[in-house]
Order: structure tokens, then sequence, then C-alpha cells
């Protein structure tokens, strides 16, 4: 039982405490507790022991409590497999590609780390990432990086000049046409959805200008994309929207209102979509609680479950709910909570009723 859950839409076929999942691929789910890295059969298993972080003692006894290691923003943060038995694994400061044992720090970095959508290897194996920092002052220039060489090495192919943007939010494929996408934020004139056909190397607005345009992701459909507004507690009183944008008309129309800002958004493999709130304790949100929606083209939008906040501070962690990524390829969705009542991070193997 997950205390303070409320989940009529939800079949939960299995709870896993202190482990983040983060991919689904290659018939496999990927995830990680602390600095350790697992894996098991997409189908069901236990969980194998795949590889651990190259980290210090005292990092790798604290990261034993999931609060703990929220709170410090140890262990792996994101988790990308490749071809040929590989990862990339994604830790403060560092990028990592790990491949029978050996781990290669193959791009640092002089912030945290990418955005959990900010690292992608598209269908035609290039690997980009996209700088996520905090950028108070927009005194730096935003930079994306890619690699040709299955993430052997990385060069700087973009950035958006010191002042343009805050940060890069995500960078995702869009399956139908090929094309890149990518979501800066935060103010106003810093919102944006933008469109890349070169691999990266230069971007067209799709949208700009308020908060609708502000995504941490997209949900690709056949005839649209979806996402949820990312107004977090800097936005003010705008109350935070789910959004469809049509691939003919490029229009964008409100599906419905959301209770608070947006931090996860997932395509499904039946052609829905799965969008989640956080709580970042700003003014324009709803309640203290954690809440799942989903989209059907059918029918419409609906909630179908949602989750206490936690009593924890919310600077250690917020709560929130996130989504693996490749969920598409499964029927088997994997919900991703921190700072839950539930416990500081919980993952749940879930289907939707």
């Amino acid at each position: 039982m997950l205390l303070g859950a409320k989940i009529p839409g939800l079949e939960i076929l299995s709870v896993h405490r202190g482990l983040s999942v983060h991919a689904l691929a290659y018939d496999r789910v990927w995830a990680s507790r602390g600095g350790r890295l697992y894996t098991r059969a997409l189908a069901g298993g236990p969980w194998q022991l795949q590889d651990r972080l190259p980290e210090p003692a005292w990092q790798r006894l604290a990261g034993r409590s999931a609060f703990v290691g929220q709170t410090l923003r140890l262990g792996i943060h994101g988790v990308l497999p490749l071809a040929n038995r590989a990862q990339l694994v994604v830790a403060t400061g560092k990028l990592w590609r790990v491949q029978d044992g050996r781990w290669q720090d193959v791009l640092r970095f002089d912030f945290r780390k990418p955005a959990r959508l900010g690292v992608l290897r598209t269908r035609e194996g290039k690997v980009l990432c996209a700088e996520y920092t905090l950028n108070p002052r927009r005194d730096r220039p935003i930079r994306l990086w890619r690699s040709d060489d299955d993430a052997r090495s990385f060069r700087q192919v973009f950035a958006f000049p010191a002042g343009q943007v805050r940060h890069m939010h995500f960078i995702q494929q869009d399956p139908v046409d090929g094309a890149l996408w990518l979501g800066t934020g935060d103010r106003d004139a810093e919102s944006a959805l933008w469109r890349s056909t070169d691999n990266g190397e230069s971007w067209q607005v799709v949208g700009q200008g308020d908060q609708k345009w502000r995504a941490i992701g997209l949900a690709f459909l056949p005839d649209s994309v979806i996402w949820g507004t990312d107004a977090g507690s800097d936005a003010g009183r705008f109350q935070n929207l789910a959004l469809r944008w049509d691939r003919q008309t490029q229009s964008l129309t409100t599906l419905g209102e959301l209770q608070g800002p947006v931090h996860g958004v997932t395509d499904l493999s039946d052609g829905r979509v799965l969008l989640s709130t956080g709580c970042e304790g700003g003014v324009n949100e709803l309640d203290q609680r954690v809440h799942l929606w989903i989209f059907d083209p059918a029918t419409g939008l609906r909630e179908i479950a949602s989750f206490a906040a936690g009593l924890q501070p919310k600077r250690a962690q917020y709560p929130v709910l996130h989504f693996a990524q490749g969920q598409a390829i499964s029927d088997r969705i994997w919900l991703v909570g921190r700072g839950w009542l539930a416990g500081a991070l919980v993952s749940l193997e879930v289907r939707v009723r």
C-alpha cells in the first residue's frame, strides 16, 4: 500500500523503493540505486547489478539513503542505453560512457547535470547533450554538444548567446519526420520550443514568448505534439495547462488545466500520452499532491492517479513524478516518484486501467 496515494486509474504491478528507473531499451529496463547501475528483462525478473559509478567511499555510503543522496545530488542521475552493450551515465559534473566494465568520462560539465531529457541518442546514431544550469544572472552562453562516434567524444555544435535563454530543458527526436526539438526557459521571453533539421547545428523557433511554450518535454503523435507547461514557482499565478500543437495547421489548443507544473511527459505504446505534475511551492499550485493525467486522442484528458507530498524540505527534493524514457516499447509503464509521503524515492511498475 502506498501512503497517501489515490490510484483509481492504475494497476500496480510492482513497487521498488530506493530505486530510480531511467530507461527501457533493447528489451531491458535500466535503473540505479545511488551509484549502482542495474538492469532486468523488460518482461520481468530479478534486478542484476551491471556496474558501479567510480566515486569516493563516502559518496557510496551516503548514497545508500535516497533522501541523503537526493539532498547532496549524489549517485547516478540518468542512464541512456547505447548500441553494443554500452551505456551513457549522467552523474554530477560528468557524462560517462560505460562498456564492459570500463568507465570513460566523455564530457565534463561546469554545471551540475543536464535535465532528465537533456541527453539524446538519435535514430541515426548521433548523441546530443543539452546544457541545464541555474544561470540566475543569464550571463553565460547555453551550449549544445554532439557526438558523431557513438558517444566516444563530443564537440559543441550550437550555443544560445548569453541573455537569450536561461537553460535548455530537453532535446528529443520527432519519430514522425526525424527532426530534433529543443525546449528553453524560464521567463516568458526565454520560453520557447525550437526545431532543427541539421542535427542540432541551427534552430528555428516553433513558438515562444509566454509560459505556454515552457515545457520539460514533448510527446509526439502522428497528427500533433503534446506537452504540459512547466510554469513553476517563478511563474506567478499562471495556471498550468496541457497543450496540443497541430502539425498541419501549426496551431496551439488547450486540452485542460492542471494542478501544478508538468515535470513528466511520455507517449505510450497504444498512442496515448501521460503527463505528471510536481509541487514546487508556487502560488499557482492547487494542492500538495503530485498528479498523473492521461490524454487519449479519442476521449480527451482525464486524471488517473495522485500521490501525497512528503514532509521533506523542497530544497532537498520537491515532490515530483517522472517516467522512464523509451516507454512506448512496452505496455508496462514505469513511474518514478521523489519526495512523496510514500517515500523519498519509489519506482512503480503499472498498467493503466
